[in-house]
């Protein structure tokens, strides 16, 4: 039995379903790519906040207290003056720097900050996510290495 439809009449009834369609996967392609796009800024926020954590510990290494600058020994509050300085990419009024000096072996100085302490230096920043609205993800690294002097 033969259809009463010429095939002009099928086409037009079917036109909206091609918006449909895009709309359906055009959806899913945006979400994937906004979501590789989120994943790639994560990755590069860690990052840096991984290398801030490293810069600062190698700071409190090299100006512990038998350094002779004027800028010695390394606190607190200097090494994350430093490392605010020395990073890029981040908004630097979020990104805290905090650091810990204990004892080693062989580390005799009352303040731990003298040859053979260990000093840990963390560093904290709040990324934000674009896909998920307000949701933010609290990326920390921590670097720990021996005092050299």
């Amino acid at each position: 039995m033969a259809s009463n439809l010429t095939p002009q009449r099928r086409r037009r009834g079917q036109r909206g379903q091609t918006v449909v369609e895009f709309a359906l996967a055009g959806t899913v392609l945006l979400s994937l790519m906004f979501g590789i796009i989120d994943f790639g800024r994560a990755l590069f926020t860690y990052n840096v906040v991984t290398n801030a954590a490293r810069i600062g510990s190698r700071y409190a290494i090299v100006h512990g207290s038998s350094c002779t600058l004027a800028i010695c020994p390394a606190n607190s509050a200097a090494i994350q003056t430093y490392v605010l300085s020395k990073v890029t990419g981040l908004n630097p009024s979020e990104l805290s720097v905090t650091a810990r000096w204990t004892t080693g072996s062989g580390c005799n100085d009352p303040l731990f900050q003298g040859p053979n302490c260990i000093v840990t230096v963390t560093a904290t920043y709040p990324f934000k996510l674009v896909m998920s609205l307000n949701r933010t993800w609290t990326m920390t690294a921590t670097s720990q290495m021996v005092i050299s002097q």
